[in-house]
């Protein structure tokens, strides 16, 4: 990072930041808003979207009046929260619990612009760059505004749902390893059973075969009684 010579210089630095954070911004909405699943929050992605336009064009004008080029750098910062909320959307199936996560991660965004516009606003009065500060004033109170839309909605429905499904997949989680443990209990019992029978009915069957073979000795009395009998 060059060395920033100036307070006016850091924040024309953070005012092109923020250019850079907005129109990462302005492509990530879009995508936010297509996969949240609760109505309120769809409508709250696509009327923030239209605000960061908004925002953008400020920032623009706001550089313009300190006589700069409204270029921007790469903010590394939106770059990163934008990865991690882009990862809690791929990470879930859906549903109220991947809207709860998208809300996390936009009002991260939110308060990380809520933390840079005070700020810019703040050097901008402090250098008498009145009607810059009037702009980023502006773009803060919707900031803040968006921020709290977010925590109605999350606190009002989404947080809700999205325990009901955790509830209602724990709960038929917990039945079926109780079937299983059911049927394994039960197989285990019967396979036990076999075995205890086994030995007994194998005792059974030897016996029977022993007391339906005649011995040597009935053998040869029922030969002695034959022979005597032909005499």
């Amino acid at each position: 990072m060059a060395s920033v010579a100036s307070l006016r210089e850091h924040l024309v630095d953070e005012l092109h930041d923020l250019l850079s954070a907005e129109n990462q911004l302005i492509e990530a909405l879009p995508e936010m808003q297509q996969n949240a699943s609760q109505r309120e929050l769809k409508a709250a992605f696509k009327s923030h979207l239209a605000e960061t336009r908004g925002h953008a064009r400020r920032v623009e004008q706001a550089l313009k009046i300190l006589g700069e080029d409204p270029s921007e750098k790469t903010c590394e910062a939106m770059e990163g929260l934008l990865e991690e909320g882009q990862e809690l959307i791929e990470g879930s199936d859906g549903g109220a619990l991947r809207d709860a996560m998208m809300i996390t991660a936009a009002q991260k965004v939110e308060h990380y612009e809520i933390a840079t516009y005070g700020t810019v606003r703040t050097y901008a009065q402090i250098l008498g760059e009145n009607a810059v500060a009037r702009l980023m004033a502006q773009t803060l109170k919707e900031e803040k505004a968006a921020d709290k839309k977010l925590t109605v909605i999350a606190v009002g429905s989404v947080n809700g749902q999205a325990a009901t499904e955790w509830h209602e997949q724990s709960t038929a989680g917990d039945m079926l390893r109780k079937s299983a443990d059911w049927v394994g209990s039960t197989v285990g019992d019967a396979v036990e059973n076999v075995k205890k029978m086994m030995p007994r009915a194998a005792a059974a069957d030897r016996g029977r075969k022993k007391s339906a073979t005649p011995s040597t000795t009935t053998r040869g009395r029922k030969r002695g009684r034959s022979t005597t009998r032909r005499r």
